[in-house]
């Protein structure tokens, strides 16, 4: 039998190559044509259902041996990352001054968390108490999570283009 931690990096790392090969193949292509508002949206949206993360804190979503400090870090700490997405499409759709600032508090802040999560998930060993879904949310959705911050950071620190050309 598989050792979790072993199956979690191999289903982490196929999942990180593969949005990353879409990501190059597809969607930056596209993307990096587009005006730096119009770029950011759809990169956004990918974080505005970080919500997910919150199953964490169901009863029931996973085994009561995961620490209850691991579920409500990463609980409260997606959730509170999807609302900053949230915040930023609204400032983008809105054309807010500080829109784009928005936009790196978000991106800041949720890959810190990203980031932060999975150190700790590694810490707490909790690759080897019943996940449920959660194991579905890490091996497959945070992986999009981290390309799409990629891909927004990539957005943000490309030359500006002059107004009028394409």
């Amino acid at each position: 039998m598989i050792e979790p931690i072993a199956l979690f990096g191999i289903q982490f790392t196929v999942s990180l190559v593969a949005y990353s090969l879409i990501a190059l193949w597809f969607v930056w292509p596209r993307l990096s044509r587009l005006p730096l508002e119009a770029a950011l949206a759809p990169l956004l949206w990918v974080h505005a259902f970080r919500i997910v993360g919150g199953s964490i804190l169901a009863p029931g979503a996973v085994g009561p041996g995961v620490p209850t400090e691991f579920r409500e870090m990463i609980g409260y700490g997606d959730m509170a990352t999807a609302g900053l997405a949230l915040l930023a499409l609204i400032a983008l759709r809105a054309h807010l001054p500080r829109a784009i600032a928005f936009v790196w508090v978000f991106v800041t802040v949720g890959m810190l968390d990203t980031v932060n999560a999975i150190i700790q998930s590694i810490r707490f060993s909790v690759f080897t108490y019943p996940l449920g879904v959660n194991w579905v949310i890490v091996t497959i959705y945070v992986p999009a999570l981290l390309v799409s911050s990629l891909l927004i950071f990539m957005a943000l620190l490309r030359p500006r283009q002059p107004a009028g050309t394409t």
